[in-house]
């Protein structure tokens, strides 16, 4: 009855703030006129059901970095209201949150890619002060840190045993206290640090950072007397990010929501696009490129762009690699991933002949090959291989590493620069003139991220043209940046270089046309 109780009283919040939530910005006391004993309500409600069942705390703390917020018993901080939820949830989207096995020099970049400090990072980390996780997390620190089924030599020998008696290798049930007090939130965090009790590698690595190092000491020797009111003001700054607010996005009336469609209803698309197109049409007479380029004839064609792709891309996440790739042959997006300011004003060709596609990098294209077409466009090396990363999202059909697999030099062999591991894998999935089966261009390859950079590093790239990288100092010096940094500078090089791409050869004025359908000359 009580749980019955509580969700009557979520849904009761949800429809007065689906009611009454128009308003644009965040401010606190957002519903002061509409439901003015709103705050009031949920925090007694949360404290209430937090006093019941302590091990509700962990989960909805977790909950604020996944751009949700909570207020639970530990600091309390003033939220402002008025944010919206957004309309997409990709579990995928998580490998942009901090890996437990991450080191301090990853931890410090991803925060930093947030707008967050590094003091922000270490006050943060103090929210595994609070709750468990399964031994799986811990597995490799216990048992096989360096592949020689050895133990991660930063944790404390007796804690490690302390550990090892409650976690068996791949033990995937278990769950342990992150921190030897994990029931509340406390400042205990900070002192098991210091004693090298974190324990996530995360955990420890704040200890290999002058500044991280130094304020786990200050809090353990002072029992934490300034955590409380670090960490409030640090969830507030991370409570920033990304926030929705006004009519962006939507207020969550159900508990979950699963998104279904059918190829058919893409055709839309086409059209909405067409439609723009003819309006394009009449009034692009003007010279050159420039950002609001329409704003006297069409002001609201950037947005209907943006938002129809962002539409279909949501409904239909794969269409994503097609339409980066589209870039690559003289179109325009904005994909989800690094965005950028596209100048408007650019028109159709004339000629469409598929014979001028060989101009494109073949994926056997070898490294001198490849800074030869490039440099022909009037990019550098750094935009090779930066552009390159663009492998990062999409598949391709077994057939375009045929040769690799089987017959690299005409013997019936296999690439010696691929991973020997990762030729398994392929084998196992791609046959003998297979020309049907499609592959991720990388490990994970449904989202535009930084792995690209790793595989490639390890020896995973699919195309021979993605090995060719280590096969030059500067494109082999950027892959191995980029993989050891998780691609810290990666989504900015890419932004550059897509708008350096997007210059070459376009048509403006009176030169070439406006297509009314994207496929075919007037």
């Amino acid at each position: 009855m009580a749980i019955k109780k509580h969700i009557t009283l979520q849904l009761l919040l949800v429809g007065l703030i689906l009611s009454f939530a128009n308003g644009k910005g965040l401010k606190l006391g957002f519903y002061k006129k509409t439901c003015p004993r709103v705050e009031a309500i949920v925090k007694r409600t949360t404290a209430n059901y937090i006093s019941r069942a302590p091990s509700l705390a962990a989960p909805l703390l977790r909950m604020h970095f996944h751009d949700c917020f909570v207020r639970i018993k530990g600091p309390a901080w003033p939220v402002p209201l008025g944010r919206r939820d957004g309309r997409v949830s990709n579990a995928s989207e998580s490998r942009t949150l901090p890996s437990p096995a991450a080191n301090i020099t990853q931890l410090k970049s991803i925060f930093a890619s947030k707008g967050l400090s590094v003091k922000d990072l270490v006050v943060l980390s103090g929210g595994h002060t609070v709750g468990t996780s399964h031994c799986s997390s811990i597995a490799t620190q216990l048992y096989n840190f360096t592949g020689k089924e050895d133990t991660d030599p930063s944790l404390d020998s007796n804690y490690v045993t302390q550990l090892k008696s409650k976690c068996k290798p791949n033990d995937k049930t278990t769950v342990i206290g992150m921190d030897g007090s994990f029931r509340s939130f406390d400042d205990d965090y900070y002192t098991f640090v210091l004693k090298r009790r974190g324990l996530f590698q995360s955990d420890s690595a704040l200890l290999n950072d002058k500044k991280t190092s130094a304020y786990v000491k200050r809090q353990a020797q002072s029992h934490g007397s300034k955590f409380f009111n670090d960490f409030k003001d640090s969830m507030v700054k991370m409570g920033k990010i990304g926030v929705l607010t006004g009519k962006a996005g939507s207020h969550t009336e159900k508990h979950s929501l699963s998104i279904h469609y059918d190829v058919k209803n893409l055709e839309p698309l086409r059209v909405s696009l067409k439609g723009i197109y003819m309006i394009v049409r009449d009034f692009a007479n003007g010279k050159g490129l420039k950002l609001r380029f329409y704003k006297k004839t069409c002001p609201r064609v950037e947005a209907i762009v943006k938002r129809t792709t962002a539409n279909y891309i949501s409904r239909a996440p794969s269409l994503a690699a097609p339409l980066l790739r589209m870039h690559f042959h003289d179109c325009f997006v904005r994909i989800k991933g690094p965005a950028w300011p596209v100048p408007l004003g650019r028109r159709d060709g004339r000629v469409s002949n598929a014979s001028e596609s060989r101009t494109l990098p073949s994926p056997a294209a070898n490294i001198t090959q490849l800074k030869s077409m490039f440099a022909s466009k009037g990019l550098s090396v750094k935009d090779l291989v930066v552009l390159s990363g663009g492998h990062t999202v999409g598949t391709s059909h077994c057939s375009s590493i045929a040769t690799r697999l089987y017959n690299f030099t005409g013997k019936g062999d296999t690439d010696p620069s691929l991973d020997s591991n990762y030729v398994t894998q392929l084998k196992s999935k791609c046959k003998p003139n297979d020309k049907t089966t499609v592959i991720g261009i990388d490990g994970s390859f449904r989202s535009f991220d930084d792995d690209y950079y790793t595989f490639v590093f390890k020896r995973r790239g699919l195309f021979q043209s993605d090995s060719a990288l280590l096969n030059d100092k500067k494109t082999s010096a950027y892959v191995k940046r980029q993989a050891q940094s998780h691609g810290s500078k990666f989504f900015n090089d890419f932004k550059d270089s897509m708008v350096k791409m997007g210059k070459i050869g376009v048509l403006t004025g009176n030169a070439g046309e406006i297509r009314k359908h994207c496929a075919l000359i007037n």
